[in-house]
């Protein structure tokens, strides 16, 4: 079974979009001089952080619900610690996920909003000498290719690229049972007990 790199396990839990967006607005602060913010403005910021939270959130539940529901029909991963028979399992809990989620699309999780703002968080790492860095290690670990597909599964010989510490930091948290994984330009969210794409985004690095 493939390791999972991101082990978080509070949902946007010490890091929410709020957080995230001030820390990068804070850094390219250092360089640019802040334009100034109105009380109004500052609200409308403040709202729409709120919905970027409670619309991620909302689908990341619901990924999860879905998943309760077909952990169901599945042999427990807890049951043995024969890597054949946690393989069995794996495979099982993959074919209720797809059978559950035939209907899966992209955008199911990262919708437009969510989408956008992620690119928005990405952003800042990558730019600069750091950025570059960044992009260097991305492009030493990428596979030569994965087909993007929503609820297939991810392709079992290919490696799992790392994901540099800073990109992570950007992102909010997940449960343990989701992770980001980058490959090439696209960000993809993957299941790390079924190895299925839950949802990517195209083209999230720049």
């Amino acid at each position: 079974m493939k390791a999972s790199f991101l082990t978080a396990v509070a949902l946007l839990g010490l890091v929410t979009f709020g957080d995230l967006l001030v820390a990068q607005q804070g850094r390219q602060s250092e360089s640019t001089p802040a334009p100034k913010t109105t009380a109004s403005q500052a609200r409308a910021q403040a709202n729409l952080t709120a919905a970027f939270q409670s619309e991620f959130k909302t689908r990341i539940d619901d990924y999860m619900k879905i998943r309760k529901e077909a952990a169901k029909g599945a042999p427990s991963f807890n049951e043995t610690s024969d890597p054949a028979k946690i393989k069995v399992a794996e495979q099982a809990l993959a074919v209720r996920m797809q059978t559950l989620r035939a209907t899966a699309q992209p955008g199911d999780i990262f919708t437009p909003t969510i989408l956008n703002t992620f690119k928005q968080l990405l952003a800042p790492e990558l730019k600069g000498e750091d950025g570059k860095d960044t992009k260097d290690i991305l492009k030493d670990d990428a596979p030569k290719a994965v087909p993007l597909k929503v609820n297939a599964k991810y392709p079992e010989k290919a490696p799992l690229p790392t994901v540099p510490s800073n990109l992570l930091l950007s992102l909010p948290s997940l449960p343990k049972e989701l992770e980001y994984r980058i490959v090439g330009k696209n960000l993809i969210l993957r299941d790390t007990g079924t190895d299925l794409i839950v949802d990517f985004i195209s083209n999230a690095i720049k």
